[in-house]
């Protein structure tokens, strides 16, 4: 069996390298998470090369994150630390197999946080390796859990705009009207109002370029060049994983293209408490009809695929109503057909309406330019405007300085880079980096006697509202999750190697809802010494009680919809195990018991947020860091344009709510232009 491979593009700059003793416990780490075992599910995670790729990953992470890393690998293999942290002295190295696996059993239900942390590091890491890593081309695992993938062919794809990024050989200086940084949501549409409008507009995104014909098509490649710290990124005490988008197009090209409008009731609050004059009146909600128009949302494309119908079942069986409780969901695709599984690495068709083939050639078409692989590092200032940014251009493993001067800069680099970026820039207002909400996720898998293949077609077609209005407004949704083998490895509970190996070799039956919260409480972005982004975030009390009601009620619409088998993300417990047979009304009553008597602990249930917001929020009052025209306060020539804005948590996903109020930013910033303050 040759060596897996990635194809991983290194952002490492420190040339990390493990000794021996590190990489011996990486491998025994992984071996006992992934054991070798007999039957068809037979490779540990050293037959597929886990232990090197995860090497690799470590070494991609900062540096205060490698750390922990390992300072973990020497902890399981030092006998003192043991000792202290177990009762007994021993190495992790010289148990054997039964008694690492105890070991490891152990450490994920600990009472100790950081036992339940160190764990649930290595966990995700190898588990999601094991079954995304490819080995000459493919994972012996695949045919075994039924995971199949649609054929390479790209024929019938519909034709799409080239973005060509200005060519940059050596260290550069441009001038522009308007610096734009990150080309997601919110920068792509900024971009294009401003290059419509007569302005010079640069855009700067710090992710690489795809197209149709270059778009990864597995799993491990996505994963890595087109999220955030290449997948790995996670609250600072590891407990949430967090997906954000690494990439020209942002979360757009990446998303499952889930368009919800945002709640009357929301935009009515940002009003009223908030300060933020006209988006609870017909005026934003034009603006959100027209970025609803150009993404082309529609319901057509929006195919009820095997998990869908799945949700639909069980909610009508327990007497819930299609249109009222729950709904249809509206998708940004012109043209999809049904006919790709793997749209969240970027759609290969050129039919998914995402930044890339709406409003970043719109830009173009208007005069924008483009710099993509370049990170800026910081905004200069000279008095108390801001004049320009640094940044480097990343090509062939080089790093080339780049200059921008210019009236105006629009950050828009994400929840957790804009305020890390305005951090590491100085700027000190005391809200930026306050109020970050996650949208708090987890799922509760249920396994059915027919195949379900949740990963494959339209995505995430069906949600369901009906208990979001609830908890004072900050209830949950549910909606199913297409997930392909890393990520399910990856999420489902680890109780011992071959029990994690028993539940993917019934992968294909799976049907997984996520239970996500509209969080009340709140988190912060600091940044680290070298000025890296860290997500500080603990759940509220208040949204732990939801999420188990979100645990408690996706459980029953599995139960109703005919599943034999169910599975909270619980490492302690949670489980009903597959069986011929419906589930029992006393089986139900007990699992419920047990969710309810767990609770959401950090590390001890598997949590996750691909819709992190409110970093650096905006409203009337001087405490919120963002003025309600967007402007930035204690600098002038700033703007702030993306899903760090957000006052509050959504309650819905959040792409069209971004890309309205990233509408409405860019009046006022086109005004300013037009004024030629640039404030």
């Amino acid at each position: 069996m040759s060596a897996a491979t990635s194809n991983r593009t290194s952002r490492s700059p420190n040339g990390l390298q493990f000794t021996a003793g590190e990489r011996g416990a990486l491998r025994a780490l992984a071996d006992a998470l992934v054991p070798r075992t007999d039957g068809p599910l037979a490779a540990s995670a050293s037959d597929l090369g886990v232990p090197a790729l995860a090497e690799e990953a470590i070494a991609n992470v900062p540096p205060d994150v490698q750390r922990e890393f390992r300072t973990l690998l020497h902890a399981v293999d030092s006998p003192w630390l043991n000792l202290l942290l177990g009762g007994r002295p021993v190495r992790f190295t010289r148990l054997s197999p039964e008694q690492r696996e105890t070991y490891l059993r152990s450490w994920s239900r600990s009472r100790i946080p950081a036992k339940r942390r160190g764990f649930h590091s290595i966990k995700r890491l190898v588990c999601f390796l094991s079954y995304a890593a490819l080995v000459d081309g493919g994972n012996p695992a695949w045919p075994v859990i039924g995971y199949t993938l649609p054929p390479d062919g790209r024929s019938g794809s519909t034709p799409t705009t080239e973005l060509r990024p200005l060519a940059v050989e050596h260290e550069a200086t441009f001038e522009t009207d308007a610096a734009v940084i990150g080309s997601g949501a919110g920068g792509a549409v900024i971009a294009a109002h401003a290059a419509n409008a007569g302005h010079r507009v640069l855009v700067l995104e710090a992710g690489p370029r795809f197209t149709p014909e270059t778009f990864p098509r597995r799993e491990l490649p996505g994963t890595d060049h087109m999220l955030e710290r290449n997948g790995l990124l996670t609250t600072k005490d590891n407990a949430f994983g967090v997906l954000q988008g690494h990439v020209a197009g942002g979360g757009t090209t990446v998303n499952w293209m889930t368009c919800l409008k945002p709640p009357a009731w929301l935009l009515q609050s940002w009003e009223r408490d908030f300060g933020i004059p006209g988006v609870g009146g017909p005026g934003f909600a034009s603006l959100v009809d027209e970025v609803w128009d150009r993404l082309g949302v529609n319901t057509d494309e929006s195919v009820l695929t095997p998990p869908s119908l799945v949700l639909k079942r069980g909610c009508e069986a327990l007497g819930l109503r299609m249109g009222m409780d729950f709904h249809v969901t509206p998708k940004n695709a012109r043209g999809c057909r049904n006919r790709c599984d793997l749209c969240n690495f970027g759609c290969v068709y050129g039919t998914k309406q995402s930044a890339l083939v709406t409003h970043l050639p719109d830009a173009q078409a208007d005069g924008a330019r483009f710099l993509f692989d370049t990170e800026v590092r910081t905004i200069e200032v000279s008095g108390d405007r801001a004049t320009g940014l640094a940044a480097v251009h990343r090509k062939n493993g080089r790093e080339i300085p780049v200059r921008v001067k210019a009236k105006v800069i629009v950050v828009a680099a994400g929840a957790s880079q804009t305020p890390a970026l305005l951090l590491r820039s100085g700027f000190r207002h005391p809200g930026i980096g306050r109020g970050l909400r996650l949208h708090p996720t987890t799922a509760v898998g249920g396994v059915y006697e027919e195949p379900i293949r949740l990963w494959a077609g339209v995505p995430q077609t069906l949600h369901v509202d009906r208990w979001l209005p609830t908890h004072d407004r900050h209830g949950f949704w549910l909606e199913t999750v297409p997930a392909h083998p890393g990520l399910t490895a990856l999420g489902l509970p680890w109780r011992g190697g071959r029990a994690h190996k028993e539940a993917m070799a019934r992968y294909a039956n799976t049907m997984a809802n996520i239970v996500l919260v509209r969080d009340r409480g709140a988190g912060r972005v600091t940044i680290d010494r070298q000025g890296n982004p860290v997500l500080d975030y603990r759940m509220d009390r208040r949204d732990r009680r939801t999420m188990v009601e979100g645990i408690v009620q996706s459980v029953r619409i599995h139960v109703a919809a005919g599943a034999r088998g169910l599975t909270s993300l619980h490492h302690a417990g949670g489980e009903i195990p597959y069986r011929d047979g419906r589930i029992r009304p006393s089986e139900l009553d007990a699992f419920v018991e047990e969710v309810r008597r767990m609770g959401v602990r950090p590390n001890a249930l598997a949590l996750f947020s691909a819709h992190a917001m409110g970093s650096v929020p905006m409203g009337g009052d001087d405490r919120m860091p963002v003025r309600p025209d967007g402007r930035l306060r204690g600098v002038e020539g700033v703007f702030v344009g993306d899903a760090s804005v957000m006052p509050t948590a959504l309650g819905v996903n959040p792409m069209i709510t971004v890309m309205a109020m990233a509408r409405r930013t860019a009046n006022f910033l086109v005004d300013a232009l037009r004024r030629g303050q640039g404030t």
